[in-house]
């Protein structure tokens, strides 16, 4: 299959909490842009369905517009079996080999592409955000979860089954809280924006002083815009999970030697706050070569970064 010039792309984002599809021309601009809430705990038809009806608003745009579309790219969270077209594992989902591809082909004749969301937003940030021109990349996503996505001597690196890139699942304290995956202490139960409203509620629970507890559905991003308040619990927790995520990041140095580490999701938005003690932290743990070529830089892109690379997703395979 080649994309044309003109033909445009259909990106899906398919987040724990939200779903994301956009329309994107072959040079990786959004057209227009659908969401809808996942709602994981109707089950994975219940939520093929949703992401089917985005996908036809978004190619009832494109004809309107007289304009093919080429096909679609969707990133999951969790790990993608390419070949089958399943979810093998999304532990945020509580999804086990969930036949995706074929959920979503029975509503669309286009052809369907499948990859970890990690992934797909690395693509996405090194064709068009803070990784462009990276030749070794490392993408964290900050979320529900920790996703990672590699770019190794230029290309994507999805492992022997599509399972690379997991570095939320690093376990970083055998002795910490319960993972989703089974595990403990998985670098995801200490610094993703659910661990950090763990920390929130439990720092509310123990009656410490805080702007926090005035709020009734705490989300990390009420974290983030305290801490930028000077809110010392927030502060605390914001810390705290800087110096998990580095201790991760010093591993992934020591392993990759990348020349750039692009950290993602909403919780990247606190600045200097988060990323002063997190390079610290990840310059302590790795060594001495490889730290000193890294850069550890937040991601350009925001919530477009997984469609973008969904897209680019399918521009690479049609290749």
């Amino acid at each position: 299959m080649i994309v044309l010039h003109d033909e445009l792309i259909i990106g899906i984002d398919l987040g724990g909490t939200n779903i994301k599809g956009a329309l994107v021309d072959s040079g990786g601009h959004i057209i227009s842009k659908q969401k809808a809430a996942t709602l994981a705990n109707t089950g994975p038809r219940a939520v093929a369905e949703r992401i089917s009806r985005i996908i036809g608003d978004l190619e009832s745009q494109a004809a309107a517009a007289g304009k093919k579309v080429a096909g679609i790219g969707v990133g999951i969270p969790g790990q993608a079996d390419q070949t089958r077209g399943t979810v093998f594992f999304a532990p945020n989902l509580h999804w086990r080999d969930v036949p995706l591809v074929e959920y979503l082909r029975s509503r669309t004749i286009l052809p369907v592409y499948l990859e970890n969301d990690a992934n797909a937003a690395a693509l996405g940030e090194q064709w068009l955000g803070a990784g462009r021109g990276s030749v070794n990349m490392v993408m964290i996503t900050i979320g529900t979860g920790i996703g990672g996505g590699l770019i190794l001597n230029g290309s994507l690196y999805s492992g022997t089954n599509g399972s690379a890139g997991e570095v939320g699942h690093m376990v970083i304290d055998p002795d910490g809280p319960l993972c989703s995956c089974g595990q403990r202490g998985c670098l995801e139960t200490l610094t993703s924006a659910t661990a950090m409203v763990r920390m929130a509620k439990e720092a509310i629970d123990q009656g410490k002083k805080t702007i926090l507890a005035r709020e009734e559905n705490l989300e990390a991003r009420d974290i983030v815009m305290a801490a930028q308040a000077e809110d010392k619990v927030a502060l605390l927790i914001i810390d705290v999970a800087a110096r998990y995520l580095g201790m991760g990041l010093g591993n992934v140095i020591n392993l990759f030697n990348p020349d750039t580490i692009v950290i993602g999701g909403g919780v990247s938005k606190a600045g200097d706050i988060l990323f002063e003690p997190l390079r610290r932290e990840a310059v302590k743990r790795s060594l001495e070569a490889p730290a000193r070529v890294v850069k550890i830089v937040p991601a350009e892109l925001g919530n477009d970064a997984g469609c973008i690379g969904a897209a680019k997703l399918v521009l690479l395979t049609a290749d």
